[in-house]
């Protein structure tokens, strides 16, 4: 497949997605990124830990911007502290080049992914899920 057949097929995926497969797609990008930067810590490679860690708490500020407070306030506001939480453990990551802090939000991200994973299933099962559902 070519560079241009697969970026417009990723355009198309995304475009025509659930809300609640963004979601998870967002949990599996900051995984991911959260991971490469643990391994360039332990391989230390600060170059290749600094674009993990960047692209890590873009993905992060993103799942924060998208929270909507008129929805569901409680849980926002507890996932917007959680992730400013997240955000400082990254930081404190990269400045000691220690992968605790990173092994702590893996697990958190982990466990809200799964969550998530959860309430898209049953929103999917109950005919909720589409363009409006489920939105934090």
């Amino acid at each position: 497949m070519s560079n241009n057949a697969l970026s417009s097929y990723t355009k198309t995926k995304y475009n025509t997605a659930s809300r609640g497969d963004l979601l998870l797609a967002m949990y599996d990008g900051a995984l991911r990124y959260a991971h490469v930067a643990r391994a360039a810590i332990l391989a230390k490679q600060p170059g290749k830990k600094g674009e993990a860690i960047s692209a890590l708490m873009a993905v992060i500020a993103e799942l924060s911007n998208t929270l909507d407070h008129s929805k569901a306030q409680s849980l926002c506001d507890n996932l917007m502290r959680l992730y400013s939480y997240f955000l400082e453990r990254v930081q404190q990551a990269s400045l000691r080049m220690d992968v605790e802090p990173l092994d702590e939000v893996i697990g958190h991200l982990q466990s809200l992914r799964e969550t998530w994973a959860q309430a898209v299933r049953i929103a999917e099962r109950e005919g909720v899920i589409g363009a409006a559902a489920p939105t934090p």
